[in-house]
């Protein structure tokens, strides 16, 4: 029997209305800085995001029955404040059901309580403490905290390298002053009296500040903040002829810093990242593949959301749901398969359990995992 083009053609549409109807379309806000100095850690953080999501669709996940079609709308928030809530407020007006970001403390927090009064979750690896301490329920901290990460910065100059003196520099962020201070807990235990600098990056005076740190004879220069006045320190260290090693948080723990640092950094190079490394599981191996196929060399902070989304799409399955109000209630019940980082779960705060920090040093540029380092 001959079947007219216009049957065929209205079979087609009713067949794509019926597999529309038996799929549920996902949308998921990330937000970071995409351009400018930190545009690197922004990117990191979507690229990582996006093999989660490709493979969510390739698996062909299930929510109540109906396929979900995972997606990412990508925002940047500059690594500024303002520009922080109003790329959260379109997240929010464009209807995502979950968000994973910032990555500065500095604009996490801000945007933090524009997510809660839409009812939408916020994940993120920003690391100052006063992102879970706000009595928001659906904030999220996917990564160890200034405080862990802090500490281990510490015992790193004084247990690792034996330093008897030691200088602490921050560039007044949010993030550089919480790393400081807990670097000053450390110290202080170890009756260390260091010296310490809190700068401005818009004025600081390296030549000043270096001068102060020769004077000093530090054996450690510990630096609590980002990449803009920390590479410039690193490079004013060097070229004054300072040889102090150099120890630092993760906003620095990134190959395409120790690029940057044209050579300085290829040795006495120390810098943790508060989260898992892909080395440690199976599953990271699998990860690193497809992501060095689509992306090149994955950042520091790739692995982490990447294993942030799969947290938030096993919560919708389970909570057989993608409403935020139905599904985040689920995120502090249970634990979750975290591809890299293995078991995850939330305390009654929405901080990690049992967060890891890794510590790495910079072998002739490469950064490399340090294990047994205490």
């Amino acid at each position: 029997m001959k079947v007219s083009s216009q049957k065929l053609i209205s079979l087609a549409v009713v067949l794509l209305l019926s597999a529309c109807s038996r799929q549920v379309e996902v949308k998921i806000g990330v937000v970071a800085p995409m351009t400018g100095n930190l545009a690197h850690n922004g990117k990191s953080i979507a690229n990582g995001a996006q093999i989660a999501v490709d493979e969510l669709n390739e698996d062909g996940m299930y929510i109540q029955g109906k396929r979900a079609h995972f997606s990412l709308i990508v925002e940047d928030d500059k690594a500024n404040p303002e520009d922080g809530k109003a790329a959260a407020q379109r997240l929010v007006d464009a209807g995502v059901a979950a968000v994973y970001g910032h990555f500065n403390s500095g604009v996490t927090i801000p945007a933090a309580p524009i997510y809660a009064k839409a009812g939408i979750p916020q994940m993120s690896a920003s690391t100052n403490p006063k992102y879970t301490r706000m009595g928001i329920a659906s904030a999220f901290r996917i990564g160890a905290d200034d405080i862990e990460q802090g500490t281990t910065l510490g015992r790193i100059a004084v247990d690792k390298l034996k330093a008897k003196t030691v200088f602490v520099i921050d560039d007044a962020s949010l993030f550089g002053v919480g790393l400081a201070a807990e670097v000053l807990k450390v110290l202080e235990s170890k009756k260390i009296t260091p010296g310490k600098e809190s700068v401005n990056p818009l004025t600081v005076d390296y030549p000043q500040l270096v001068k102060k740190i020769g004077e000093s004879k530090s054996d450690v220069v510990i630096y609590g903040g980002d990449e803009p006045v920390g590479l410039g320190l690193l490079k004013a260290m060097r070229a004054a002829g300072i040889a102090a090693k150099f120890v630092t948080g993760d906003s620095m723990c990134d190959a395409a810093i120790i690029k940057a640092a044209a050579g300085n950094a290829d040795h006495g190079y120390f810098c943790t990242v508060a989260g898992v490394p892909p080395s440690w599981l199976s599953g990271g191996a699998a990860f690193m593949q497809k992501y060095r196929a689509k992306f090149g060399e994955p950042g520091a902070m790739s692995p982490i959301s990447y294993d942030g989304i799969h947290v938030y799409a096993q919560a919708m399955q389970r909570a057989g749901s993608i409403d935020p109000k139905v599904f985040v209630p689920e995120m502090k019940k249970t634990s979750f398969d975290g591809k890299i980082q293995g078991t995850i779960e939330f305390d009654a705060k929405g901080d990690l359990k049992d967060g890891t920090v890794v510590i790495y040093e910079s072998v002739g540029g490469s950064l490399t995992e340090q294990t047994n380092i205490f």
